[in-house]
């Protein structure tokens, strides 16, 4: 019986770990979406924004739509945003366009930002 419930429990953590750690190219389907859609993908798929004041005026005006916007760069028209899962494993999200109604995904990786 004892064996039961220690196997029974080692399958619950193996199961826990895979669930926060995604494998490699989860996320490459966002690529090119608009953010927006994008945006909902991952919310739905557990993560929640993980809202810092970003640095300019501006760009926390834009934290009133998307909380997870950390940062834009005006010349390149990119823009970063993250989020975070239930234990703290980040999700890093860059999006392009010239207005916030055209972004799109450019490129989607696991990873916090840098303090």
């Amino acid at each position: 019986m004892i064996r039961l419930i220690v196997a029974s429990s080692m399958a619950l953590v193996a199961a826990a770990a895979v669930a926060t750690t995604q494998p490699s190219g989860t996320w490459d389907t966002l690529v090119g979406m608009k953010y927006a859609k994008a945006r909902k993908e991952v919310i739905d798929a557990g993560w929640r924004p993980d809202h810092k004041n970003a640095a300019e005026e501006w760009e926390r005006q834009l934290q009133g739509q998307f909380p997870e916007l950390r940062s834009c760069d005006g010349a390149s028209g990119y823009c970063t945003h993250y989020f975070v899962s239930y234990d703290g494993v980040c999700l890093k999200v860059v999006t392009e366009g010239d207005t916030v109604a055209s972004f799109k995904v450019r490129s989607v990786a696991q990873g916090c930002p840098k303090q």
